[in-house]
């Protein structure tokens, strides 16, 4: 039989093209020198070594589904990842232990979209997770807490609107607050008895995805999303109020507060003048710097033994890290 010759052609696409949002999140065991990073590309949660200034991949532990917010939970020695069709997926980390850095559960949270961002709460050892997903244009609007030593879904509170975003605790006041972009409002929660306790509107133009919290100031800062209006709004948890806007950064996704370095960390990588990470001092929430990173720069991690800013990065199409010192 004679070999059929075809012609065959090969279309590259561009790597501009492929620089999708791979990674969503990333935290870091202080005490173990990990850095865990959900990847979407590889499909699975990459693992770096930090315990020098130049961080070293060691493996990629793989599951199903797209991987949303990461948290690391000591206490419990787990790390919780936000997946896709509601689920929540917990890895164990405990040293020497026969299931070390394998996903042990997957909890099924029960609503139409992803588990997205979460935050630990190591007082009442629960996980919180914004249930925002909008499925046939309807969100799920609702935030799930899990027992962090049983992964049991133990509360739902619902009705929470549109477009939840960052949960995090609060230990001055022992509250979780949550924030609803689409409502552009400030959600309080009480971790006792998982209820929603007060909802606050922002008054600013903001629609904040990122939420972080210096417990000492009992401020926070919001990350906002406003794309027309490109600024920074921190807000005051005792009075529940707009303590000042910062225009100079602004337009980005996750933001988190160190209690080591004493700084907020705001990922604008949708900033006018280009992605940049907002550098703000702790105390008095004021601006410090802005360093250029690049797109697709959406989160940050902070090491703090060898005060290394972390942030996801592409390099050819595929995810990277990125990494600077802290000004």
């Amino acid at each position: 039989m004679a070999m059929l010759q075809l012609s065959k052609l090969k279309f590259a696409v561009p790597v501009e093209a492929q620089a999708q949002k791979y990674v969503d999140t990333l935290d870091i065991d202080q005490a173990a020198h990990r850095l865990y990073m959900g990847d979407n590309w590889s499909g699975g949660v990459d693992v770096f070594d930090i315990s020098s200034p130049t961080p070293t991949y060691l493996k990629t532990i793989r599951t199903r589904g797209n991987l949303f917010g990461v948290a690391v939970a000591k206490e419990v020695d787990k790390v919780f990842v936000g997946l896709a069709n509601s689920f929540v997926g917990v890895i164990d980390i405990a040293a020497g232990s026969p299931t070390e850095d394998t996903f042990v559960a997957r909890v099924d949270t029960n609503g139409n979209g992803a588990a997205d961002l979460i935050d630990w709460d190591p007082v009442h050892r629960k996980l919180y997770v914004a249930n925002r997903h909008a499925v046939n244009g309807v969100d799920d609007g609702f935030i799930s807490a899990i027992d962090g030593v049983t992964n049991e879904v133990v509360a739902r509170i619902e009705h929470l609107g549109r477009t939840l975003e960052q949960p995090r605790f609060n230990p001055t006041d022992g509250f979780v607050y949550v924030t609803g972009a689409g409502d552009n409002v400030l959600h309080q929660i009480d971790p006792a008895t998982d209820r929603l306790i007060a909802t606050f509107p922002i008054g600013d133009d903001c629609h904040p995805n990122g939420l972080a919290i210096n417990p000492t100031t009992n401020q926070a800062l919001f990350a906002c999303n406003n794309r027309d209006r490109n600024h920074t709004v921190i807000w005051d948890l005792t009075t529940q109020a707009v303590a000042s806007v910062i225009e100079e950064c602004g337009a980005g996704d996750g933001a988190i507060y160190d209690p080591i370095a004493n700084k907020y960390l705001f990922a604008a990588s949708g900033f006018r003048d280009g992605p940049v990470m907002g550098v703000f001092d702790g105390t008095t929430a004021a601006l410090i710097a802005t360093v250029p990173t690049e797109r697709g720069a959406s989160w940050a991690a902070y090491d703090q033994t060898h005060n290394v800013v972390y942030a996801p990065a592409y390099e050819d199409g595929k995810p990277a890290l990125l990494s600077f010192a802290m000004p």
